[in-house]
């Protein structure tokens, strides 16, 4: 029987659970809060037209962001099963790789964002900061 609390485990699976359904049902402020910009409207197109879904004039949603909705839903139910089958030790290397996606996001956005978004990959950062904390005491505190 494991001294390590469930609790957690289960509290970043409905975390990324519903980080994965926000991308589904309301993926421009999914855009916002991952700190990326609105795709650009292809040249010559109309709102009619367009084969993603349109948003105000300020850009339009690409497909993509459903592919990270449903990463993060599948990083969330994947908490969710490690955790009830107790299985703990793959909870912690799961989290420990996830840390990478974060940094990744973070990078991403750094990058990729520009210079009025830059500072949004701070918060993938520093959303880390919990995180590899409760992995510290998973690894270290027991």
């Amino acid at each position: 029987m494991s001294n390590l609390s469930p609790i957690p485990a289960y509290i970043f699976g409905g975390a990324f659970t519903g980080l994965g359904l926000l991308s589904f049902v309301a993926p421009k402020a999914d855009y916002e809060i991952f700190g990326l910009p609105l795709e650009s409207s292809p040249p010559g197109s109309s709102s009619a037209d367009k084969k993603t879904t349109a948003v105000p004039a300020d850009g339009i949603v690409s497909p993509m962001v459903y592919a990270k909705g449903l990463r993060n839903l599948c990083f969330g139910l994947t908490y969710f099963a490690l955790q009830y089958k107790g299985l703990d030790e793959a909870v912690t290397i799961f989290s420990e790789v996830l840390c990478v996606a974060a940094l990744g996001d973070g990078l991403i956005v750094w990058l990729c964002a520009g210079e009025k978004l830059k500072s949004k990959a701070f918060s993938h950062w520093g959303g880390m900061v919990p995180f590899v904390s409760w992995l510290g005491w998973r690894l270290y505190g027991n």
